[in-house]
């Protein structure tokens, strides 16, 4: 089984600085905006302002052919060291499939003895190769599939592992699978000329805001003579310290002559999410709020950057989860005093707590361990919200806004993360206070806070000592 490097990938920005540049770059993954501040600052560093306008194309259309690429990377600078060109969105970096590969591997391993070719085809495309790579085992073959083992580990499964190694085996008995040959067409043509003679004088630029298949015969090429980053999420790290956004914020309020101590930037995070482009914006926003002030504390953060409604009813429901009462009635407060109606507030708690139910009834249906907020957001969509929303959704309401699996997958990282505060008829009874709850709210004179109150204080007595009180 191969190893992944452990050392970290040179950064593309110091190459350039330091004059060495390569033909041709991909820069793709979810955070957009890192990926958009990137390829600013190589720009600017490959094209001077005045030659700019001569030298600086985009193609952004989703129709276009190899051909025109490589038409337009061709061309001569003009009065500059470089001619740069920026391809947005290409299609065929991008992952054509939702499905996860874990899912697909154990669809092909279902039909391997009823319909081998279409099992064969599958894991072909998954894997990014042909069938007659399948049947030789060419290299091609046996490097994506040993990547691919390495990246499931304990997911697969002993059967699910001996499927892969015999898939050579499958293919060999079939007569046409030299047939399934997809080199041809605008990929050849591409790869043909990323192994070829590349031009000295152009920077051919891919962005792709997502994920690609490090599969792709494409990406593998680029990787080779060019560089490939992928601009993820940054997760949170065990401590302060040792979060990679906490030395970012640090350097970038240094740069205004400014520190954030550990508690302003723990709330910071949560605050925006630990997205990179909410982040900056909140720097700026806390910048010229705070003034000359040196050091940016909690309550600068509190002031400038509004917690996410959904983030301060979660800390609301969290606080019911462990029978709080004065947390969450505090949180209830927060909640009001950001603005929101109390109609509002209430619709978010009954709508959290039938996400719950549903989460529950899946977790136990699947038998799924707890959901630890130690446990990485990417970790939880990839192992259990994606293949969930595959086998599951289907059998949940059909409208988004009733289906947990058809949320934001943060939205439901969140909810999981509280299942083990609520037994199932715990949560059915929370869903009849709050149907209560509604009616009151729509027919009674009384006061909307007060009838939330109530509410929060019922969800936060546990059935027990609702049995005693009724005594």
């Amino acid at each position: 089984m191969k190893q992944k490097p452990t050392n970290p990938p040179p950064s593309i920005l110091k190459e350039i600085q330091n004059n060495k540049v390569f033909p041709v770059y991909l820069l793709c993954g979810e955070e957009n905006f890192l990926i958009e501040g990137t390829l600013k600052q190589m720009i600017d560093h490959l094209l001077t302002p005045d030659t700019r306008d001569f030298n600086l194309a985009f193609l952004e259309d989703d129709n276009i052919t190899i051909r025109e690429i490589l038409s337009q990377a061709d061309l001569y600078p003009v009065m500059s060291d470089w001619r740069v060109l920026v391809v947005r969105d290409a299609p065929f970096f991008k992952v054509q499939q939702r499905t996860t590969p874990i899912t697909i591997i154990r669809n092909a391993f279902k039909i391997e003895i009823t319909d081998p070719q279409k099992s064969i085809s599958t894991l072909a495309k998954l894997l990014d190769v042909n069938p007659q790579q399948i049947a030789e085992n060419h290299f091609n073959y046996t490097n994506a599939v040993d990547s691919l083992i390495d990246e499931l580990g304990t997911k697969l499964t002993d059967e699910e592992r001996g499927f892969l190694e015999r898939l050579p085996d499958i293919a060999q008995q079939l007569d046409t699978y030299a047939t399934e040959v997809d080199d041809t067409g605008d990929i050849a043509v591409l790869l043909e000329w990323l192994q070829g003679d590349l031009p000295q004088n152009s920077v051919l630029i891919f962005t792709v805001q997502g994920p690609v298949n490090e599969r792709n015969r494409v990406v593998k090429a680029i990787e080779t003579v060019g560089r490939y980053r992928s601009f993820d999420p940054v997760e949170a790290g065990p401590s302060v310290n040792r979060d990679p956004l906490y030395k970012k914020v640090s350097d970038k309020f240094n740069e205004y002559g400014k520190q954030i101590t550990p508690r302003a930037f723990s709330l910071l995070r949560t605050r925006t999410g630990g997205d990179m482009h909410t982040v900056a914006e909140a720097i700026n926003k806390i910048v010229n709020f705070v003034g000359d002030k040196p050091q940016i504390d909690e309550q600068d953060v509190r002031n400038m950057v509004t917690q996410n409604t959904f983030d301060s009813i979660f800390d609301l429901t969290d606080a019911i989860g462990k029978r709080a009462i004065g947390q969450a009635l505090k949180s209830l407060h927060e909640v009001l005093a950001s603005g929101q109606k109390p109609i509002a507030v209430h619709s978010t708690i009954a709508r959290q707590f039938r996400f719950a139910l549903q989460a529950k009834l899946i977790a136990e249906r699947k038998e799924l361990r707890n959901v630890h907020s130690r446990m990485p957001f990417r970790d939880f969509t990839e192992n259990i919200f994606q293949p969930l929303a595959e086998e599951t959704g289907s059998a949940l309401p059909k409208t988004a806004t009733h289906n947990i699996l058809k949320q934001n997958p943060y939205v439901a990282y969140k909810i999981f993360q509280t299942l083990n505060a609520f037994t199932v008829d715990e949560l059915v009874t929370a869903l009849e206070k709050s149907l209560e709850a509604d009616a009151q709210l729509k027919t009674s004179t009384s006061d909307a806070t007060c009838i939330l109150e109530q509410l929060v204080c019922e969800l936060c007595t546990t059935p027990s000592e609702r049995r005693s009180t009724s005594l």
